[in-house]
């Protein structure tokens, strides 16, 4: 009931960038191109921790 009425949110492209994974969605906290966007070095421990290796 709470999502009903959101409606769908546009793709996000995820990409590397100076070792951190971010994306271009308007509505993530890991597009630095947002107001409300987290610090680099948060991202940068973000992208750290979800690190997996191949």
């Amino acid at each position: 009931m709470l999502i009903e009425n959101q409606g769908l949110w546009a793709p996000a492209r995820w990409r590397s960038a100076g070792g951190v994974r971010i994306n271009d969605g308007g509505h993530s906290y890991r597009n630095p191109s947002n107001a409300f966007a987290l610090p680099q070095q948060r991202l940068l421990e973000i992208s750290s921790a979800l690190h997996e290796e191949s």
